[in-house]
């Protein structure tokens, strides 16, 4: 029988047509997901100079062959439509070779998109408004973050040998399903079958392998103790206090739950067993925890922590190791999760798992005391607000003979608005996880363990120095006025300056806005409308509903405005506005003299952030 070769490249794959069913879900990709694509494809592109050996697979298509010809994608549809519009983007396809079943909204974006190259003419409705958002974040991410010069796709000074890249050496495996398959079945059991062992549930093996005796006897209190720390530390939208016993609570974080101390492994004869293998990891059930029978808990916040498990367990790393050896040099520890492995290959004669351990629960513990998680809240603007909260043990009588103690959470610092104001600026300009320098400098910080007790005044000063560093170092007034190639850094930093300046002015909290908007529309040619005074940030569907509308439309400050909202509005936006509104027009000279005014901002930063 012969052996048929699944891996084709994506000329290859995009010389068939392909149908999206109506039983897949919605296109759904957002900025994590696109960026690590780009990232990744220009990664292996810079390999590829050196090596043009190397293909790069992207991963898998399943489908099933239609008697019409087309090719029903069972499983990989998300990447196939991000591929779709990427290879439009960058000529190498010049008419759609996928269809969505049963929904013409989509279809009708791709038929606009493929002719035109463009989305302007492309009806913005729910429906599409993932795609439009794809096409945007395809064109203005960085695609060299870790680079010392950023460049998004276009600015790649061999994009022709990158496209060449792309379309003939990033390699999908093919897998074409039986035409007698139910698909409906198989594509309901492939969505519910068990999820592999994932990277960090394997180093979780290796770690505990390691507790044993010379003799290769297992220490399995030691063993059950480590087990109990991982699993908690993994959950990592849930405060760390929360998942232990009211014992152990007491054990690691002291009399009220709110301090730190050390691990404190007992010390035991070895048992002769097997001990934790990664079969176990499978098989073994999780420590109950105060997450499935609550004890003394008093809280039921439900939080989103801004990184997973697999990355922090890099920062740690990179924390207590800083260096690995690949490929013969000693570089420094990525904060990608797909290393995870690579790096405690590398490292693993240097590991201690005690030490290990007992570290990552104090920085877990320093995470969730002093960085931002999104708390769910229904009474503000997208349904989340930016919290700080530490635990505190609060105790009262139930009866005479009775008392119940209650793990309880408030405020970390007394006056902490601005904190949050300043932690939630980097997250939502860097949410990217695999570049969260930002991250891994504070909790540098906390590896004096001193620091656990930290100010609320001394923590500001180390966050606007770093906003600052970042700003002196990769800021300048040469780019002020570049268009939609301006850092969203720097609009962010705008609002924060104002805000500080004058914080009764505005009442707004940082949210995920990644679209550069043009006040005076581009439209128009001219060349001032790529002047920082006449540029704001706003969400990817803002902007795309706000394209038809004239600046005093959108500065409409009445019952009527669509867009100017009083009380969540950014403080560069509502200045636009604000001066729109009062001069009745936008133009040349509001441009000019807003553009003076943020200037004078920014050359004031340090005064302003140091009152």
């Amino acid at each position: 029988m012969e052996t048929q070769n699944l891996n084709k490249n994506l000329q290859k794959i995009f010389n068939h047509k392909y149908i999206v069913p109506l039983y897949q879900r919605n296109y759904a990709w957002g900025e994590d997901e696109i960026a690590q694509l780009l990232q990744d494809l220009y990664e292996n592109f810079k390999k590829f100079e050196t090596n043009q050996d190397l293909n790069y697979f992207i991963g898998s298509l399943v489908v099933l062959k239609r008697k019409d010809g087309f090719y029903e994608v069972i499983d990989g549809q998300q990447r196939l439509t991000t591929l779709s519009i990427l290879l439009r983007m960058l000529g190498c396809v010049e008419e759609p070779k996928l269809f969505y079943e049963s929904r013409p909204e989509v279809e009708a974006f791709f038929n606009s998109y493929y002719r035109n190259g463009n989305t302007k003419d492309v009806t913005f409705t729910y429906k599409v408004s993932h795609l439009i958002n794809a096409v945007d974040l395809l064109g203005q991410t960085i695609v060299n973050p870790d680079e010392a010069k950023e460049k998004t796709l276009f600015e790649i000074p061999q994009i022709d040998d990158f496209k060449k890249f792309v379309f003939e050496n990033v390699i999908l495996i093919l897998v074409e399903i039986p035409q007698e398959t139910d698909v409906a079945s198989y594509f309901e059991i492939m969505n519910n079958r068990g999820e592999q062992l994932q990277k960090h549930e394997i180093l979780k093996s290796y770690l505990m392998e390691t507790l044993k005796d010379g003799d290769g006897g297992y220490f399995e209190k030691q063993q059950d103790e480590f087990s109990k720390i991982w699993d908690a530390c993994s959950q990592m939208d849930i405060h760390i206090q929360k998942l232990f016993s009211a014992e152990d609570r007491r054990e690691y974080f002291g009399h009220y739950y709110d301090e730190f101390y050390p691990i404190n492994f007992k010390k035991e004869d070895p048992q002769k067993t097997f001990g934790f293998s990664i079969n176990d990891a499978l098989e073994r059930p999780k420590e109950k925890t105060d997450s499935d029978y609550i004890g003394d808990i008093d809280d039921s916040g439900e939080d989103n922590s801004i990184i997973d498990f697999p990355n922090f367990l890099m920062h740690i790393f990179k924390l207590k190791y800083q260096t690995y050896s690949h490929n013969g040099n000693e570089v420094e520890i990525p904060l990608n999760e797909k290393d995870l492995l690579t790096v405690y290959e590398s490292l693993k004669t240097k590991i201690d798992a005690k030490d290990f351990i007992s570290d990552l629960l104090y920085y877990r513990t320093v995470f969730d005391r002093f960085i931002i998680k999104s708390s769910e809240d229904e009474n503000h603007e997208d349904h989340y607000k930016w919290t700080l909260k530490k635990p505190y043990k609060y105790t009262y009588h139930k009866s005479e003979d009775k008392i119940i103690n209650s793990l309880k959470y408030e405020n970390v610092f007394g006056h902490q608005e601005r904190l949050i104001k300043s932690i939630s600026l980097l997250q939502v300009t860097f949410r990217n996880r695999k570049y969260k320098n930002w991250l891994q400098d504070i909790l540098v910080l906390f590896s004096d363990k001193e620091k656990f007790g930290l100010s609320g005044e001394e923590y500001q000063i180390v966050i606007d120095r770093f906003i600052i560093s970042y700003f002196e170092n990769n800021i300048n007034e040469q780019i002020y006025d570049q268009g939609v190639k301006v850092p969203h850094f720097l609009f962010n930093f705008i609002d924060y300056l104002y805000w500080v300046k004058s914080p009764s002015d505005f009442n707004f909290k940082f949210t995920y806005r990644n679209s550069i908007e043009h006040h005076l529309s581009q439209s128009l040619n001219n060349p001032i409308q790529d002047n920082l005074g006449n540029l704001c940030l706003v969400s990817k569907s803002s902007n795309s509903r706000m394209n038809n509308e004239s600046p005093v439309g959108k500065a409409d400050s009445s019952s009527t405005g669509k867009y100017y909202k009083k009380g969540n509005i950014p403080p560069k936006q509502k200045k636009m506005y604000d001066l729109t509104n009062a001069n009745k027009k936008w133009e040349n000279d509001e441009i000019e003299k807003h553009r003076t005014e943020v200037v004078t901002l920014l050359r004031e930063r340090a005064h302003i952030l140091n009152n």
